[in-house]
């Protein structure tokens, strides 16, 4: 495990599932879970105590909401970033948590295979949108923010066509074989291309690609 591992505090009224999701998370050995919670109560009371680097927040709880938690933590001025745990896919939602302080939005249904994704990508001051969600409840506006426009301008149409590659889950080497070229070819141009944007992850290629009307239309054939 790092020095300094990501400390997190986890809040959901599910035991089993929260039970999941912490296993999932302690298991990458970068995170330390300092408490798991099963009310907004309790969650806030942990924040304040444990003034953890990341909340990881059920938006349905007892007592208080998640959304309520990250707003009274917003008043506290508290250093610890939020992450929604949520069932509902509506753009309403979604706006709702990033208006209230919120740095990341995962839907339960594939919280297995994003929410540790979105942990680190908050805890290095980043936002984190569901790549699951439907194009139509992603905020624009959050998605545009973390992406400066004069670096959009500097892709080459290659960059630009790996990029979107990458965003529809094609690998390296089917990007390499479509494009004719090697597959640490494309990493290295994939690379290049994500340095320029400021992109640390795949979700934020997904939400990038997104933004830029990339994903419409067709999904390219493998």
């Amino acid at each position: 495990m790092p020095s300094s591992p990501i400390r997190v505090v986890l809040a959901d009224d599910h035991p089993v599932f929260r039970h999941g999701v912490k296993s999932l998370i302690a298991d990458t050995g970068e995170v330390v879970v300092v408490a798991s919670v099963e009310t907004g109560s309790a969650a806030y009371r942990a924040i304040v105590e444990h003034e953890p680097d990341v909340a990881i927040l059920d938006i349905n709880m007892p007592e208080m909401n998640g959304v309520a938690v990250v707003r009274n933590l917003l008043k506290l001025r508290s250093r610890t970033r939020a992450i929604m745990l949520s069932v509902y896919e509506s753009r309403v939602y979604v706006d709702q948590s990033f208006e209230a302080g919120a740095r990341g939005y995962v839907l339960k249904r594939s919280a297995f295979q994003h929410i540790a994704s979105a942990v680190r990508a908050v805890h290095e001051g980043g936002i984190y949108v569901d790549p699951a969600l439907p194009e139509r409840t992603v905020p624009h506006r959050l998605l545009h923010s973390s992406v400066d426009e004069a670096a959009c301008s500097t892709l080459s149409e290659r960059e630009k066509d790996i990029l979107r590659f990458v965003a529809f889950g094609f690998t390296s080497k089917e990007v390499a074989d479509r494009l004719g070229a090697t597959p640490k070819a494309i990493e290295t141009q994939k690379a290049r291309a994500c340095t320029k944007l400021g992109l640390t992850s795949r979700a934020q290629i997904v939400q990038f690609a997104i933004l830029q009307g990339w994903l419409r239309g067709e999904i390219p054939v493998r």
